[in-house]
């Protein structure tokens, strides 16, 4: 009888919480923020300025042109600090080389952390994530509009970060991410990264004056306890979808984000829709993905129209010569040279796979 009576009261328990989950996220939801704002292009007519669409034919080529791009034009209207948590040095060399050139500033937290379950490293109160990441907000500087807390294998896309924060008054504050909920308390997840106005900042920086920031000591959880304490100055997550209601940051890789599973999203406050045509910030999982995706972003160019560089020659050669033009250019009689030969050149001037990729992490896209 006492274990029915058991069974009875964790059946009543167990259900009860089932029940108290579902009515906390249904007011949790109905409490969120909602950003009104101006629209960017309304922002952007706000300041007297007008655009005009120039292909990447007229870009290269023309050596006349004088623009202003609207990327660059943003890099320096708002200006961002952004902060990355290091816990791979590989991920936060890529990082740096690679979205990292669209932020004002990068500045690293070296998270300790120990995966070695056999010789754990000893806890230390001031060197946990969320101890270094309170020191750190407490030390930012007028400087910036906004500060952008990544870990090291999210990539961000600054250009959509910066269309989205334009329209938004900076020293308002504003906590912008993707939110879930943990324990009651709505935070925006540290593997979408998130971003902070200086208001934010400014309010922060009141708190920790009489606060220490040693009070949370546990590794790994820094953006619950950022969530936690801003939330007591009633500073909360926002709804950061786009008018479209798809979401623009994502605590998920490119192929979670297109085979969505059935968990990928079950603690985010708002509902998750991939994706938005502006999006922000996704996992980028590890280095050398990342300089993929920056190639693909800003190096590769896709010339669907012109004709000042896509031109046909003013001088008809016959198939024959093509290869004979192409050898006297380099200073190679095409009388004595075997087909090997002609391979290798080809071979010394295209590069191997492993070049290749070595040559794109030297490249650097100039935001400014």
């Amino acid at each position: 009888m006492v274990h029915f009576y058991s069974r009875v009261l964790f059946l009543l328990g167990f259900s009860f919480g089932i029940l108290l989950f579902f009515v906390e996220r249904k007011c949790l939801n109905s409490e969120q923020k909602i950003v009104k704002t101006l629209s960017y292009n309304q922002w952007f007519k706000s300041l007297g300025l007008t655009r005009k669409t120039v292909h990447w034919d007229v870009l290269r080529y023309n050596p006349n042109l004088t623009v202003t791009i609207e990327a660059s034009f943003l890099f320096t209207k708002i200006k961002i600090l952004c902060v990355i948590l290091v816990r791979n040095e590989k991920n936060a060399r890529a990082s740096k080389s690679t979205w990292g050139n669209g932020c004002n500033n990068v500045e690293f937290l070296d998270i300790e952390t120990s995966k070695n379950k056999l010789s754990p490293k000893k806890r230390v109160k001031g060197k946990s994530s969320w101890a270094l990441l309170c020191q750190k907000l407490k030390t930012v500087t007028k400087e910036y509009d906004w500060v952008l807390i990544v870990n090291d294998d999210i990539f961000v896309i600054m250009e959509n970060l910066r269309f989205y924060l334009a329209p938004l008054e900076a020293t308002a504050t504003y906590y912008l991410g993707h939110a879930v909920v943990f324990w009651s308390t709505v935070y925006n997840s540290a593997q979408a990264g998130y971003i902070l106005s200086s208001g934010t900042v400014d309010a922060f920086k009141e708190k920790f004056t009489k606060t220490d920031c040693l009070e949370d000591m546990y590794w790994n959880r820094e953006d619950f306890y950022l969530g936690r304490h801003l939330a007591s100055l009633n500073i909360t997550p926002v709804d950061t979808r786009d008018s479209a209601g798809f979401s623009t940051f994502h605590p998920h890789n490119l192929n979670q984000l297109f085979f969505t599973g059935d968990n990928h999203y079950k603690t985010s406050v708002f509902p998750s829709k991939c994706c938005s045509k502006k999006l922000i910030s996704f996992q980028g999982i590890e280095g050398d993905k990342m300089y993929t995706y920056h190639y693909l972003l800003y190096t590769l160019q896709i010339f669907d129209e012109g004709n000042l560089g896509n031109t046909y020659s003013p001088h008809t050669i016959v198939d024959d010569q093509v290869w004979r033009t192409f050898l006297e250019g380099r200073n190679i009689s095409a009388d004595n040279v075997t087909s090997e030969q002609y391979y290798q050149i080809w071979e010394n001037l295209i590069d191997d796979p492993t070049s290749f990729a070595a040559n794109m992490k030297r490249e650097n896209f100039e935001y400014d």
